[in-house]
């Protein structure tokens, strides 16, 4: 195989970076020179490929992503996001604002060339957005939305904005793809005004191509196809007014870019609309939409229904980049089932379990196809697995914790598409990297031997159906005399706490359970659960010969009670059991609003003395709550 057919990707973890050439050739980890041994906070590759770069406390290093030997260092501290332009020729840094009477000092969004890593220009960006600096294909312009207009700078000119479209009230815009860019704006409903999206061609801003007037719509997401021939509006709002949604109400819109056509989407189930994606090679897409479990559809390019996938618990679609091969999935709060799909045939290929999955994209080669955890959306069970269309699973790492995982884009004409789908492949893959190693070993946890060696190829494992939603607390009522825990203490003790083996039945004075469909005394022993048995039988004949048979229930009352006096009350366990959980729940509480905060910080915001305060007592809460663990393992042991 070539070194051009070869796939790539790039992770950031908790200490170090790495690039893995992928699947299908052998996975390995390449060795990226001068390797940062600090936090990276960022990392990004070039839309074109030609370029990764990556953000450290200290400097932002852009290395050629073929030879991974340094192009440029860009020594600027304090940087959190890098990204490229559509060519590579300039990388885009964002740093957290600082409110300053310099204002040179506040500009904290900047533009560099990516060779000489001189700087080209600046802007003032006050809360992050991977959105904030559009551009061209072509590279001529860079767009950033001000108040109530949108400026088009030149690169090489970034102090003057050389084309400025002005429409009051504007909240958003988009800027396509394609050889002849168009951008389109949306600006709120205000009153009894309706919301509207606008489209322009680039450099003509003086008539519009295509308009659109709606209500209910707060804010939109903009969805262009791959050529920019055509654009999707999602409208959302904050608050459904019907009162039959929690998330709010949504629509889609549809807009040729010709401005010879545009609709609105009818889907034929009500709710929100969970996802959308273009087909990028034809001109068609699919729509996840409707109340749980929710309808995928496939429109064609007049937005009319031509396939129905049917219903199930997915919020989340992607075509392959052939179109050939699309991704219908279940992600977030969602069971993680991903179901593969043949687009030309419209058949189902099969099903793969993607549980707690926060990453989901397609190889460049459109025949493999990565789910990743990440943290902190999950801090357990973080890693990597590439998937082959077929459900066969060829790559796995796991990491202690993996913070972003990114494919290095290749055009796909390096990839042609095969007349047939490729069969499954002959095996699977299990390597550990060297820095996931070296974190491990930081923290003594055993890893993968890098030298395993391939074993036989792994279909995907059937998956059992998810069945209706139940609250935790009907699970574990419906659960019981199956092994399921039957009081707090016993689920912090299976659930909460990791312990494998199940824990013996905790007592409660005063409460019954059922065994064998009869209702026992808890406290009782199985000698009195039999000599109960046998005295109720004894009671039925007895009732028979015409005696009396009630005059055996004091003589069971008395021995059970003089059982339960000759054994130690459960009482004090137990509530020392909740007590702890109760407050392991509130310090959990405390942990989420730190949580909060820290995302707010990240996003520029000035916190006040009492926040701060909060922040920095994370480390003696987290500290209670593993002491409050330990005990409640003890307890139970």
């Amino acid at each position: 195989m070539s070194a051009r057919e070869l796939t790539q990707f790039a992770y950031r973890s908790q200490k170090a970076i790495g690039v893995f050439n992928a699947p299908p050739a052998v996975a390995e980890e390449l060795v990226l020179p001068n390797k940062p041994v600090d936090e990276t906070k960022a990392l990004g590759y070039s839309a074109n490929g030609k370029y990764l770069a990556w953000a450290s406390a200290a400097e932002v290093r852009i290395v050629d992503a073929e030879s991974l030997n340094t192009v440029s260092v860009i020594a600027r501290p304090g940087i959190v996001s890098v990204q490229f332009s559509p060519s590579g020729t300039y990388v885009v840094t964002w740093e957290r604002y600082n409110k300053s009477d310099d204002f040179e000092a506040s500009q904290n969004l900047r533009v560099w060339d990516s060779v000489s890593g001189e700087q080209r220009g600046a802007f003032t960006q006050k809360t992050f957005s991977d959105r904030a600096l559009q551009w061209t294909d072509d590279e001529r312009y860079c767009a950033k939305l001000f108040s109530g207009e949108v400026r088009f700078y030149a690169p090489t000119a970034l102090s003057k904005a050389a084309l400025t479209l002005k429409l009051d009230g504007i909240t958003a815009f988009s800027v396509s793809p394609g050889l002849a860019p168009s951008v389109a704006v949306f600006v709120p409903e205000r009153g009894s005004k309706p919301a509207l999206v606008r489209m322009y061609a680039v450099g003509a801003f003086t008539r519009a191509v295509a308009n659109k007037t709606f209500f209910k719509a707060e804010n939109v997401d903009f969805h262009w196809h791959k050529l920019g021939t055509n654009l999707l509006v999602m409208t959302h709002t904050e608050v459904d007014k019907t009162g039959r949604s929690y998330y709010g109400e949504s629509s889609l819109y549809f807009l040729a870019a010709a401005g010879n056509f545009d609709c609105r989407v009818v889907l034929n189930q009500e709710g929100p609309i969970h996802d959308v994606a273009w087909n990028p090679v034809e001109k068609e897409f699919v729509v996840v939409y409707g109340f749980m479990p929710a309808r995928a559809a496939l429109f064609n390019h007049r937005a009319e229904m031509v396939f129905d996938f049917g219903v199930a618990h997915r919020n989340y679609v992607r075509f392959n980049p052939h179109g050939r091969v699309l991704v219908i999935a279940g992600f977030g709060n969602l069971s993680g089932v991903v179901d593969l799909w043949d687009r030309k045939k419209l058949k189902k290929l099969c099903a793969i379990d993607g549980h707690g999955t926060s990453c989901c994209e397609w190889s460049p080669d459109g025949r493999h196809l990565m789910t990743a955890t990440l943290s902190p959306r999950l801090r357990v069970d973080n890693g990597i697995r590439i998937w082959h269309y077929t459900g066969t699973l060829v790559f796995r790492q796991e990491f202690k914790e993996l913070y972003q995982v990114d494919w290095r884009p290749a055009n796909i004409a390096k990839f042609p598409q095969r007349s047939a789908l490729s069969p499954a492949p002959p095996g699977i893959a299990i390597v550990a990297s060297s820095s996931a190693s070296t974190e491990a070993a930081s923290d003594s946890a055993s890893t993968v031997s890098s030298a395993a060696a391939p074993a036989s190829a792994t279909p995907a494992a059937p998956l059992k159906p998810a069945g209706a939603y139940r609250p935790p607390h009907a699970r574990t009522r419906e659960a019981v005399g199956n092994g399921a825990p039957r009081s707090l203490s016993d689920m912090a003790e299976r659930v909460t706490f990791g312990s494998p083996a199940p824990a013996a039945h905790r007592t409660v004075p005063g409460a019954t359970y059922t065994a064998g469909g009869n209702r026992i005394p808890v406290g009782a022993t199985p000698e009195m659960t039999g000599e109960k048995k046998s005295r109720r039988r004894n009671r039925k004949k007895t009732k028979a010969d015409g005696s009396d048979y009630e005059s055996d229930a004091p003589s069971v009352a008395a021995a059970a009670a003089t059982d339960s006096e000759s054994k130690p009350p459960a009482s004090s366990s137990s509530s020392a059991d909740i007590e702890a959980l109760k407050r392991i729940r509130v310090l959990k509480k405390k942990v989420g609003q730190i949580d909060a905060l820290t995302k707010k910080r990240d996003d520029g915001e000035t916190l006040a003395p009492n926040q701060q305060a909060k922040l920095d007592s994370r480390s003696q809460i987290e500290s209670e709550i593993a002491q409050l663990s330990a005990s409640l393992t003890k307890l139970n042991a």
